[in-house]
């Protein structure tokens, strides 16, 4: 089995067990690092914040699942976590999401932009720059978008 195959084997796995625990599915990634295979598996809250129980209970049910499929040859370290802070923006959901909080967004013609998410109307996102202006950013016009974290 390729490695693509056991992503889309766990991804649909892990969406199945997450939903048990009213979370979203944010990532799967399988890849090797030093020499050690890790099969990574990031999950989000959509109401909340994701807890350190929250990732231990869906990498109990995942773990067990996995065992019972035996869908991996190779020996692997699991880890489930969540996207973190400054987690990408990856839709315009997430972009709702997230409004009023600040992002770093790079454009495809590699323009930096750090601001406010402002609004978001149809395929245009506006974001309130540090100097008081107003950015409009055509949502296909993003290469790169995540949170910025603010202290």
């Amino acid at each position: 089995m390729s490695n693509k195959q056991i992503i889309e084997k766990v991804y649909d796995l892990a969406k199945n067990v997450v939903k048990k625990f009213n979370l979203d599915l944010f990532d799967v990634k399988y890849y090797n690092q030093s020499g050690k295979w890790i099969l990574e598996i990031v999950i989000d809250n959509p109401y909340d914040y994701v807890s350190t129980v929250d990732c231990e209970k869906v990498s109990r049910e995942i773990e067990i699942e996995l065992d019972a499929l035996n869908i991996i040859p190779k020996r692997y370290y699991l880890t489930v976590s969540s996207p973190g802070l400054d987690r990408p923006l990856r839709n315009l959901d997430d972009f709702k999401r997230f409004k009023g909080h600040k992002a770093k967004i790079i454009t495809i013609d590699n323009k930096m932009i750090i601001g406010q998410i402002m609004d978001i109307r149809g395929e245009e996102i506006i974001i309130i720059l540090e100097n008081g202006n107003n950015e409009k950013i055509n949502f296909q016009s993003i290469k790169k978008a995540n949170l910025e974290i603010e202290f």
